[in-house]
């Protein structure tokens, strides 16, 4: 009899694994004490190792009942991913690989509701019907990323020709208020502060987030950001968002002392030499949900720390950095502050990242052209004197 499992592998029921010295094994345990099937590879054959793996697990999902039907939203939902991930990396057509991660699990949520549907099954009212419930249960915006997936899935069995028209199309989406988040100074430092005070990952997202204000970034440019970077002139970014069809583009910022000491000091933290600049303890990028679980313990020390002292903190996430540095550099009156976003024109900055309660301008110049005489002239006791009219 097989023990329970003492921690997630990510099996299947009653699938395991065996790793010995020379072959790794997968194998599905029978109530009886049996094994329904049986299946080994080399360890020195990583690939065999991963197609071993996938028939195993397929075939398991067919002894628990759970294998995805033929013709099924959900059957779809598979090969729009194994076609996005076949593509090449320079395609125009695949997805960055930080939203594939994140389309993956906003596919769940989809799956649950339509993935027994046949995709031509769907209907605007069915669609209509998810927007609202989820929309109900608090998460609008979310709702109108996961329908924008189900678009892109549908377009893709369009293009397989297994359906006709794509019932997203059309759809008006559920109306969110844009975020008006923006981080304090004191914020941002009691954050390094107290990150400095616990050391670790905690230091290490201080800085990535220190990193992402300084430099206007987002955070998948942060997240994912490596040494090849750091350059004489400055950190060369290459910008996250771009049109389909656009060349790809970069942007320099150049070395300012806060910034070339943020990052060396990061790049300093790690104990065995990594590609990525802000990367966990094994070289590698932070997964989604290991940085959201760290920061928001960090978040949770920072409140505790202000409360001591009587301060107001508010919590602030990674995305929050670059409209908070927009903000920031658009009252110091910067003029060149696409070329820190890296957007074409100032529309999609003002709109979405300039987050000023109060805009400031000069009044009118009264005095007309310069080197003219005024249009209008004052007095001494404040009357207004008309200009004489010219003769």
């Amino acid at each position: 009899m097989i023990g329970r499992r003492t921690k997630p592998d990510g099996l299947p029921f009653r699938l395991y694994e065996r790793v010995g010295k020379f072959k790794i094994s997968y194998f599905y345990k029978l109530p009886g004490g049996a094994n329904a099937f049986w299946l080994s590879a080399s360890v020195k054959r990583p690939e065999a190792i991963a197609q071993i793996r996938r028939e195993a697990i397929q075939r398991a999902e067919i002894l628990n009942g759970k294998a995805v039907s033929s013709g099924t939203t959900e059957e779809l939902f598979k090969k729009y991913f194994a076609w996005q991930e076949r593509m090449p990396i320079e395609s125009e057509d695949r997805k960055a690989k930080i939203t594939l991660t994140e389309n993956k699990v906003e596919s769940k949520n989809l799956i649950a509701v339509f993935g027994a549907m046949d995709p031509e099954h769907i209907k605007p009212k069915d669609i209509y019907r998810y927007l609202s419930e989820r929309a109900n249960r608090g998460a609008p915006a979310k709702a109108n990323k996961e329908i924008a997936l189900l678009s892109a899935v549908l377009e893709y069995a369009r293009r397989l020709g297994v359906l006709e028209k794509n019932p997203c199309r059309g759809i008006k989406y559920n109306r969110t208020k844009p975020s008006q988040k923006y981080v304090t100074p004191d914020e941002i430092e009691l954050m390094l502060k107290v990150a400095r005070a616990r050391g670790g990952s905690y230091l290490v997202f201080s800085l990535c987030m220190y990193t992402a204000y300084l430099t206007v970034s987002r955070p998948s440019e942060m997240r994912e950001l490596t040494r090849k970077a750091c350059t004489p002139d400055g950190l060369e970014i290459e910008v996250g968002k771009r049109r389909a069809g656009q060349a790809r583009k970069t942007k320099l910022i150049l070395w300012s002392p806060e910034l070339k000491a943020t990052v060396d000091e990061a790049i300093a933290l790690q104990r065995t030499p990594a590609i990525y600049i802000f990367a966990n303890s094994t070289g590698q990028v932070y997964s989604r949900t290991g940085w959201t679980t760290i920061l928001n313990r960090l978040m949770k020390y920072c409140e505790d720390e202000a409360k001591q002292h009587g301060a107001v903190f508010n919590r602030f996430t990674l995305k929050d950095m670059r409209p908070t540095a927009v903000t920031d550099r658009m009252t110091g009156g910067d003029q060149s502050i696409t070329d820190a976003t890296g957007h074409v024109d100032e529309r999609m900055v003002k709109k979405v990242y300039d987050r000023r309660t109060v805009k400031k301008a000069k009044a009118t110049n009264t005095f007309g052209q310069r080197g003219k005489e005024p249009r209008i002239r004052v007095g001494l006791k404040g009357n207004f004197i008309p200009r004489k009219s010219p003769k």
